[in-house]
């Protein structure tokens, strides 16, 4: 009796290492395609938040200080800004909202206050730009600009009016 020999090819071999390789590379390439898709649905969602961000404060920010017409807009630094007025301890005090240098900006000081310089205020969140106007005599309308040009508008109606 022969014992039978097993010959091996040495394209079993090169057929094996090629089929493992076509499996690699595909999960690879899997992977790279769902990093991908997964980092411009960050991307999106992020400029998404920042836009909702920056209209809700501002919006808030005007329900929480509509009590007898104290808020008003009012040119600060060569531009508008929207002014929310309240009294603490017997003193009148301004919390202005305006844009600067790329940022909405927040500064909280007495109303009486001649002059402060516009760098003073807080840093909110980075945008282009902002600017509201009064449309009626109970309604602003807000522009914010952001970074990647794209604006957002959003109309505030104060409930509120002077005396009430």
């Amino acid at each position: 009796m022969e014992l039978e020999q097993k010959k091996t090819h040495t394209i079993d071999t090169v057929f094996v290492i090629c089929l493992m390789l076509l499996f690699v590379l595909s999960a690879l390439s899997v992977i790279a395609i769902g990093a991908s898709v997964y980092q411009r649905n960050v991307g999106k969602m992020a400029d998404n938040s920042s836009r909702r961000i920056a209209c809700a404060y501002i919006t808030e920010k005007v329900r929480q200080a509509d009590q007898n017409g104290q808020v008003f807009v009012q040119e600060v630094f060569g531009s508008n800004a929207l002014v929310l007025s309240e009294e603490v301890n017997g003193a009148v005090y301004n919390t202005y909202i305006y844009g600067y240098d790329g940022y909405l900006m927040e500064l909280f000081a007495r109303a009486d206050l001649g002059s402060f310089y516009p760098q003073s205020g807080q840093k909110i969140m980075q945008i282009g730009s902002f600017d509201i106007e009064k449309v009626t005599e109970d309604l602003f309308k807000a522009v914010v600009v952001f970074d990647n040009g794209y604006n957002d508008y959003i109309y505030i109606a104060r409930r509120s009016n002077k005396g009430n």
